[in-house]
Formats: structure tokens, C-alpha cells, sequence
């Protein structure tokens, strides 16, 4: 059976409407062992020849058979793998890939060898074979004509194919070169089928077997020669299958010499892709609201471990009761009044853009730890505060140390004992208090924020006439620098009056779980007599205004705990984690009180979801506009990194390197390019995260959205890569390879 056989077969070209014949009824058979010398006039169909045996072209009549199997059906799937298996081919116009060193191009050809050691070693011997020793690692780009001929010989000869097809292998080179190339040839083919089309025939008359002169597209003659031949029988299962995994190793090691070959373009698509990887960080972090809609609806302050409890019939718990039903499960601490923990008690915190704060206590600091590594101390004292707030109030409160001193809550001087930055701009700003302390902003927060108390200010002489300093227009500010029920009234006050200052003001009960309106509203009113006034002396307050009162937070307190032990009927106890808070939880409630753990979510109103889901719409339609234009960029400048290669990767078909590892690493090359720019993005994200100039400008990403971005990048880089691949693989090798044979 012969290897190769050509039966009546012809070559028909069609160009803007002309129809040319490039080979007609073609019949010959070759065997292994057959130096086959091809010649002809230029034009006459030689290269033509070749194209069609190595399956680079097509053919329209006739039938071709190797190892006796016909090939008229191959797609371009079969004949890649034929010339895979098959063929080795050495090109009238080199066909180095420039790009690559004289090494790389040779190893290309021994991906058949695992050995990464055998295959340099066999590499070596062969380039220096053909007397490239000296230029291994120079690119094909550099070598002269002659050296590249050298370079894609070594190559052809490395592929320990059966049929070895040579157009022209000695065109480029002198005398002396030709003639040991062809004996290289020779050498090299004894147990193959070589053909080589040449226009000297001279040059192989020694050497060759046959002789086949081709003249206007037709076989004119078939000689057979004198030399010596050295026919093998065929034997079709000589064809090795390739290792299992070894497409997969190749394609890894040849997208790495691909990224590279080229390290200008490789650059370029690296900055490329961080652009855009950056720009789809920048948007998601631009366009947090859309994540809103998946953020879940607690109904409190979420808390590790936290229990928010009530009596079932609607009553205000006493202390005792609180106490007793804390040491019955084991709670560590609870909060009698704790409103403060789910909402800011409307009250205003006077520092530079500081809003949207907590407030913890420091008596159950095991559940907001903030670590070690703070600027100052933890509060000690009744006005102290620690603050927990985004890095970017770094500039405004110091960095090693605290700048600012206070802040006013309210017009509450509050000391700053220390402060701990944080990166994540998603969280609230958090001010951690002593229990005095938190019990202090808790009055503040019922009495002189929520209730909008009306101060009216009175003077009375001994004869009982009263004057009226000031009706319901005060300005009262409370302050840690009176004690008791001390309160100072700037202004002067005549000789022989007493001064008494009354609060009045309405408040609703505090119901299950919020204030509601709805609720019998019940009045308070209080008066401090004239034992309760100092004078400027016993106080370290600089003021004059007429309208301003100071009144001790001691009194504020007193005022605030008589209203709320009357109409506050929620509190929180503390257990040491969510767990153990919802056990508990399910055991009080078995008795006369309703206890919800701080981990309870809530189903919001219709309005609410609706304007949630509108957010979150408009977020990610933004954002998917963002990210199309962005993918297009990319698309189309990726597109044209990837038309560099189109005559690389037409090279390597030609070869009969497996598509698959072709293709394998063109995905690698892409991913290789996307790690440094997908590390880049990570650096630029943290650097503006951890700086104070930066980090309120842009919210913080959390690692799996980082992680939906690299997933992102990777199917667009993907998607780009198989399309211009697939693009690419579409078309014959011929018509790929960049100035293709004459026909």
C-alpha cells in the first residue's frame, strides 16, 4: 500500500470572476524512501503540487490517498491533524515566525518530545547541523536570508514526519551551503518521502530517486532514477498518538513564548487590559447602589450577639426586671434604653462630613473590638468618646497621633480618648462611650434632640413679683462642667431675684420596636429652682448670651430617665455570639416576653422594595453600559493584537502543529497578559482604599466582587480570543499565510 497517491487530480482557482487551472488530472504515487525531485517552469503548477499534497490547499477533482484512506471529505479539522501527523514542509519564502529565536523555531517542531531536556538537546544538535550555532538565540527577525533558510530546514527536519516537502530549500543559499543541505536532506529521508521542487536540478541529480517535471498544471514526465533508492514498506500504525495531557503542557509552554516573543505588544495588551479591568473596578465601586437591593433588612442594629426584647403586654420593665431576666440565660450585659444602637437619636455630630454614625458602649466593647492598633486609649471617663471612622478622616483627626481634641454632639463637648481608621467606606462611623457616658447621649438624644423641648426662664423677687427672661426661646447646652443639678445662666440677673428655669415638652411611649405616633402623647415638665443656679465663678464656661442656659448632664439625665422609665419599653441583652443570642431568644419568648435576635431581617414595604429595585436598575444599567463600551474597546484593540499573530499561527498550521495547542496558547497568552493588569487593578484599588485623599471618593470593593471582575476580564478576554481565533482557523492555511506560493 502506497503512502501517497494523487488520482486524476486538479486544482481549479477562481478570482474576480476568472477562472485559472492551477494543477489537472495529476496521477502519481509515492512511497517512503523516494528522493522525489520536482521541476518546471515558474507558474507551471510545482508549488501548486505541494500545496495540495501537505493539505494546505484544497483540491476540486480527483482523490488523494494516504496510507490508503481517501481525503476528499477532510475539513479543515483533518487536514490539520494530516499535517500534524504527516508532513514536514520547508518554504520557498522561509516562513520563520520572526518573532521567535532560531531555538524557539526549531523546538516548535519537537512538541512530540515531553522531555523539555531532550527536546533543547535534540534542538541543539539540529540547529547545529545546519551550522546555526552560533545564533540560537537570535529572532528570525535579525537573520539573514541564507540564516533563515538554515533555521526553518532544522525545523522541517526536527519533525520526525513521514513526508518531508521542500519549495526551493536551497534558493537562498550559496553553492557550498546548498550542497549540504541536500545531503542533510538525503541523510535525513531515508526512511521518508521527500519531495523537493527546485528550478536547478543539478543541485539533486546525485541524490535524487525520481524525477517529475510538471508543465502547465499537467505531469509531463515521470522519470525514475539510477541512484540508489531505499523504499520502505509502509506501515500505517507508525504514526504515534500523542501523550495524554501533552496538548495541553505544549499549549501552555507555547503561549508563553508567544506573550514573549513580542514584548512590545505583549506591554500593550497589558495596559490595555488593565484599562480596562480598571475601568470595570472603577464603575462597580462608582455604582455601590446597585447592591443595595441584595443588602439584607435587619430589623435592628446587628450586633454579635445581640437580643432586642419587650414585655408581651406592652409594659415598662423595671431595672430589677431586666437584671433578672439577663442573669436567668446568661446574658453578659444588656442596655436598659437603646435606642442609640439603631439610629443616630437625630442628633448632630459637629466634625468635617461626619454622619450616618452608631453609638456602642464601652461595657460590652467584646462585641465592637476595634484591636490594638489605635491612636490613643479607649474612653475612661463619662465624656470621653473613641472614634471608629473611614481612613479619609485621617487628615482631619491626626494620623499618629490626635489632632483634633473634641467634637460637639449636639452641642455636647465630647473628649476624643482615641481613634482607629478603617478602609472600608460601606461601614458607618461608629463613636464607642463609657456607659455613663452612652446613658449621657441617650438623655440628650430624648430631651433636648427628639422632644424639642420649650425653656422658659423666670426671676423672682422676695416680694413674689416675677420677671420673665426668657419664654420657650432658650438655647440649652448641656455640659460635663456642672455637677448635680447645677445650671448656669450667662446673662446678668438683677440683685434680688431668683432665677428658675422649667422644661416642658410632650412625649410618645416608646411601643414594640419603634416610637410610634400614634400613642397617647404625655407631658413633662420640670423646674429648677434657684438652688440649682451658679454663678461664673464656680464654673469654667466662657459665655454671655442672654438666650443660651447650661444645664449639667446630671440634670439631663435626671430629666431623661424620668420620662423614659415611663414610656421606654424595649432593651437589648448581650450574649457572646449570634447563637447563643438565638437560643436565648427562643426561651424568652416561651415566657411573657418577645425577644428577636439582632440577626431577624424584615420583608421592607412595597414602596420601599420598589424604590430599591429602581436603584439597584439603575446602577447596573450604568454599569452594564460601562462595561459593554469598555468590552468593545477592549475587543477591538485586543482584535488587532491578535492579526499580528495571523501569519505566526498560519506558520504553525503549516508545520502541523495541533490546533488545539495553537489555539491553547493564544487563550494563554491573553491570560498572561490579564494577571499583571488584573494585579495592577488590585495595587491601584488598595493604594486609593488605604489613602486618606482617595478613599472617600471611590467605595471600597470587597474580594469577591474583585473576583466577579477577574471572572468578568477572563470571559471577555476569552470571548475576544475565540472569535478572532475561530476567524482565523476559518480560512485555509494558504490563504492565511502571508504572500502565499504561485500558483
Amino acid at each position: 500500500m502506497a503512502l501517497l497517491s494523487l488520482k486524476d487530480i486538479g486544482k481549479i482557482y477562481v478570482s474576480e470572476g476568472n477562472v485559472s487551472v492551477g494543477i489537472r488530472g495529476v496521477n502519481l504515487t509515492f512511497e517512503r524512501g523516494e528522493f522525489v525531485a520536482v521541476t518546471g517552469k515558474s507558474g507551471s503548477g510545482k508549488s501548486t503540487l505541494l500545496n495540495v499534497i501537505s493539505g494546505m490547499d484544497t483540491y476540486e477533482e480527483g482523490e488523494m490517498y494516504v496510507d490508503g484512506e481517501p481525503t476528499s471529505h477532510f475539513l479543515q479539522p483533518e487536514w490539520e491533524k494530516y499535517r500534524e501527523d504527516y508532513i514536514s514542509f520547508i518554504f520557498q519564502d522561509y516562513n520563520i515566525i520572526e518573532s521567535f529565536t532560531v531555538l524557539q523555531n526549531v523546538e516548535l517542531a519537537l512538541m512530540n518530545i515531553d522531555d523539555r531536556k531532550e527536546r533543547r538537546k535534540r534542538a541543539l544538535e539540529l540547529i547545529d547541523r545546519v551550522g546555526l550555532s552560533s545564533h540560537i538565540k537570535h529572532k528570525g527577525s535579525k537573520l539573514s536570508g541564507g540564516q533563515k533558510q538554515r533555521t526553518v530546514i532544522a525545523r522541517a527536519l526536527a519533525k520526525d514526519s513521514p513526508i518531508i516537502l521542500a519549495d526551493e530549500p536551497t534558493g537562498n543559499l550559496d553553492s557550498v551551503s546548498s550542497k549540504e543541505i541536500i545531503e542533510l536532506l538525503k541523510e535525513v529521508s531515508k526512511d521518508k518521502l521527500l519531495i523537493v521542487v527546485t528550478h536547478n536540478f543539478e543541485q539533486v541529480e546525485d541524490h535524487a530517486t525520481r524525477h517529475i517535471r510538471i508543465f502547465d498544471g499537467e505531469v509531463e514526465s515521470d522519470q525514475r532514477l539510477s541512484n540508489e533508492q531505499n523504499i520502505v514498506q509502509n506501515d500505517k500504525k507508525s504514526i504515534k498518538t500523542r501523550a495524554k495531557g501533552r496538548d495541553i503542557k505544549n499549549g501552555i509552554s507555547l503561549g508563553k513564548a508567544i506573550f514573549t516573543s513580542k514584548p512590545r505588544l505583549s506591554l500593550f495588551l497589558c495596559i490595555l487590559l488593565f484599562l480596562g479591568t480598571l475601568g470595570i473596578a472603577t464603575i462597580t465601586s462608582s455604582s455601590s447602589d446597585m447592591m443595595i437591593f441584595f443588602d439584607k433588612n435587619y430589623m435592628f442594629e446587628h450586633i454579635d450577639g445581640r437580643v432586642v426584647t419587650v414585655k408581651r403586654d406592652g409594659s415598662v420593665p423595671t431595672e430589677e426586671e431586666i437584671k433578672a431576666l439577663a442573669e436567668k440565660h446568661g446574658a453578659e450585659t444588656y442596655i436598659r434604653y437603646d435606642h442609640l444602637l439603631d439610629d443616630g437619636g437625630g442628633m448632630s455630630l459637629r466634625a468635617p462630613h461626619l454622619n450616618d454614625y452608631k453609638y456602642f458602649c464601652a461595657d460590652f466593647v467584646y462585641g465592637v473590638d476595634y484591636g490594638a492598633d489605635i491612636i490613643g486609649s479607649y474612653p475612661e471617663k463619662e465624656n470621653e468618646v473613641f472614634l471608629y471612622l473611614p481612613i479619609y478622616y485621617q487628615d482631619v483627626f491626626g494620623k499618629n497621633e490626635i489632632k483634633n481634641d473634641h467634637i460637639f454632639l449636639s452641642d455636647l463637648r465630647l473628649e476624643i480618648s482615641g481613634i482607629k481608621y478603617y478602609y472600608d467606606n460601606n461601614l458607618s462611623p461608629q463613636c464607642l462611650l463609657t456607659k455613663d457616658g452612652f446613658d449621657t447621649v441617650t438623655s440628650l438624644s430624648f430631651v433636648l434632640v427628639n422632644n424639642y423641648p420649650t425653656a422658659s426662664l423666670t426671676a423672682t423677687n422676695k416680694q413674689g413679683e416675677q420677671t420673665v427672661l426668657s419664654d420657650g426661646g432658650l438655647i440649652i447646652i448641656p455640659s460635663f462642667e456642672l455637677k448635680g443639678e447645677q445650671i448656669y445662666y450667662p446673662a446678668k440677673i438683677e440683685n434680688g431675684f431668683s432665677p428658675s428655669l422649667t422644661l416642658n415638652f410632650s412625649y410618645y411611649k416608646h411601643d414594640y420596636y419603634s416610637f410610634d405616633s400614634t400613642s397617647f402623647s404625655q407631658s413633662f415638665s420640670k423646674t429648677f429652682g434657684a438652688e440649682s443656679f451658679v454663678d461664673a465663678s464656680s464654673v469654667n464656661i466662657e459665655h454671655s448670651d442672654k438666650n443660651t442656659v447650661y444645664i449639667s448632664t446630671d440634670a439631663l439625665k435626671s430629666v431623661a430617665n424620668s420620662v423614659l422609665s415611663d414610656s421606654y419599653t424595649q432593651f437589648s441583652l448581650f450574649f457572646e455570639n449570634d447563637q447563643k443570642a438565638e437560643n436565648a431568644a427562643v426561651e424568652i419568648s416561651n415566657q411573657e416576653y418577645i425577644a428577636v435576635p439582632s440577626t431577624t431581617t424584615y420583608t421592607p414595604e412595597l414602596i420601599e422594595v420598589i424604590l430599591q429595585i429602581l436603584m439597584a436598575f439603575a446602577g447596573v444599567f450604568v454599569w452594564i453600559l460601562t462595561v459593554v463600551f469598555l468590552s468593545f474597546f477592549v475587543y477591538l484593540c485586543s482584535s488587532r493584537t491578535l492579526l499580528a499573530f495571523k501569519n505566526d499561527m498560519a506558520i504553525m498550521r503549516s508545520m502541523g502543529i495541533s490546533v488545539k495547542v495553537i489555539k491553547i496558547g493564544m487563550y494563554v497568552r491573553m491570560l498572561i497578559s490579564l494577571m499583571p493588569a488584573y494585579l495592577l487593578t488590585v495595587i491601584a484599588a488598595i493604594l486609593v482604599f488605604t489613602s486618606p485623599v482617595l478613599n472617600e471618593f471611590f467605595m471600597y470593593l470587597y474580594p469577591w466582587q474583585f473576583a466577579l471582575i477577574f471572572l468578568g476580564m477572563l470571559l471577555l478576554t476569552v470571548r475576544t480570543t475565540h472569535k478572532q481565533v475561530k476567524k482565523l482557523f476559518g480560512q485555509s492555511v494558504k490563504k492565511s499565510l502571508k504572500g502565499g506560493q504561485a500558483e
